[in-house]
Order: C-alpha cells, then structure tokens, then sequence
C-alpha cells in the first residue's frame, strides 16, 4: 500500500514540473512599484491589513502557549 501510494504521489508530482514557462522581460527588472500595497496605502486599508495579521500571529501564538501550558501539565502529572 506504501509503494501505491509513494508511486501515485510521484505522477501527480509529475504534472507540476510539466508547467510552461514565462521568460523574463527587461521590465519584470526595472518594475519597482507595488501597485496593490500603493493603493491600500492610499485608502487607509494597509492598517486594517496590518491589524488583521497581527490579530492572527497574536491568536496563533496565544494558542501555541496554552497548549504547552496544558501539555507541560499533563507531563508533571504522569511523571509524579
């Protein structure tokens, strides 16, 4: 079942190396400008971007130190 599955894997890997390729202009290289990120900016969206990530990040690591509180817990009581 292991082989089946490495193997069937593997040819649908396949199928993401078969992608066309792009070639590269001069203007993708002289292109300095992030058109989205200036219109946000322009708006006063970019902060509520900016708090939403940092709302995220906060929960994600909030959640990250209880679980290791309770998991340090759990621990401390199988080992005493």
């Amino acid at each position: 079942m292991k082989k089946f599955l490495t193997i069937a894997l593997l040819l649908f890997s396949l199928s993401a190396l078969a992608q066309e390729k792009i070639p590269v202009t001069e203007s993708d290289y002289s292109n300095s400008t992030v058109e989205m990120a200036d219109q946000l900016r322009g708006d006063g969206k970019i902060y509520v971007l900016v708090g939403i990530i940092a709302i995220i990040f906060i929960g994600i690591t909030v959640y990250l130190v209880n679980t290791d509180r309770k998991i340090s817990k759990l621990e401390k009581n199988i080992t005493s």
